[in-house]
């Protein structure tokens, strides 16, 4: 007597269907759902991928609605909005990412810079100094800021042509 074998399954699969599965479904049934695979205990009890790989998502689609047309070049880094369209389903759509405008001018850019005194230019062609704030230190007094701050005031007046070099 011969045993007449089933021939319905596919590769492994546990469905009896001449039908092809595709390789997403056949780890989802067989590797997944198994009752000795690790993954497929560590699957159903949902601790292996909330503790390990908590930002992943299984069995989900992404659809990219891109702004020219093809596949992005590998390593390409796109601006866009994601969206959980359905419950197992995400939807990616690119910004279309307009060039930067001029950089800005500066208002009042620093034209001289000093350990107590900064001078600003300002927008009618003037020139404005300003005070740094002191770092008194032991043995460093108001005093002595003073002095030094009158020192470089003079050194700036001659950079700038107020006064001759005596």
């Amino acid at each position: 007597m011969s045993v007449k074998k089933d021939y319905s399954k596919v590769a492994g699969s546990k469905k009896k269907s001449s039908e092809p599965r595709r390789i997403g479904q056949v780890i989802i049934d067989d590797v997944l759902f198994s009752n000795e695979h690790p993954l497929g205990v560590g699957y159903r009890h949902r601790k292996l991928f909330e503790d390990i790989f908590p930002h992943t998502e299984l069995d989900t689609s992404l659809k990219l609605l891109m702004l020219t047309p093809g596949r992005p070049p590998v390593g390409a880094v796109l601006d866009g909005i994601l969206v959980h369209a359905t419950e197992n389903s995400y939807l990616f759509s690119e910004k279309e990412v307009t060039e930067k405008k001029d950089k800005k001018v500066q208002r009042n850019p620093v034209i001289f810079a000093g350990g107590c005194v900064n001078v600003h230019l300002l927008a009618d062609g003037t020139k404005r100094p300003a005070f740094n704030h002191p770092c008194f230190y032991p043995g460093y007094t108001f005093s002595d800021f003073c002095v030094a701050a009158a020192q470089e005031l003079l050194t700036i007046a001659r950079l700038f042509g107020e006064i001759s070099a005596e």
